[in-house]
């Protein structure tokens, strides 16, 4: 069906929206939540699928011709849906007490890896911590590309070896 998706798998948004567009936006936004969300959520998984579409529906202005929206927007949208559920639980669980917690757990604490991930981006030189915070983001080369003004080789070389030594400063942090 044209407009549907192009080669790029963006998918055309416009109002009002089909059912079939619709479905489409839902397997890849459950694709995306599938990929995104871990053990502790997979209960509530559909769920999320639906308030990521509720905020891709949301920003749809009737009238207008809205344009195209990539598959990685799509990501993005449902990686924040996880991320702020996961915030949000994390709000309402009680706060246990560091020795209780090493007690029950009979082993080291691990360092919070969000912390670790940035310590190690920030120990990076600048055009590589640029590639890859948006390569983390789930920016395409071509995307990012286009949003750094590089061209592709440059970007996609520049998130090979930031990713290699993101996960070479992680391992030495004692993580994944």
């Amino acid at each position: 069906m044209p407009g549907d998706s192009d080669a790029n798998g963006a998918v055309a948004l416009a109002a009002p929206l089909s059912d079939e567009r619709v479905e489409q936006i839902l397997r890849v936004l459950g694709r995306a939540v599938a990929r995104a969300c871990p053990a502790e959520l997979r209960a509530m998984r559909e769920d999320l699928v639906q308030s990521a579409l509720l905020r891709v529906l949301e920003r749809e202005r009737p009238g207008e011709a809205n344009a195209a929206r990539p598959a990685s927007y799509l990501w993005r949208v449902a990686f924040s849906v996880v991320v702020d559920e996961l915030r949000r639980l994390r709000r309402r669980k009680p706060v246990r007490d560091a020795e209780q917690a090493m007690d029950e757990t009979s082993a080291a604490p691990r360092p919070d890896l969000g912390l670790a991930i940035r310590a190690c981006l920030s120990g990076l030189s600048e055009p590589r911590r640029l590639a890859v915070t948006l390569h983390l983001q789930g920016f395409g080369s071509d995307e990012a590309s286009r949003v750094l003004g590089w061209d592709r080789k440059r970007v996609r070389n520049l998130v090979f070896r930031g990713m290699a030594d993101l996960r070479r400063c992680l391992a030495a942090k004692g993580l994944p």
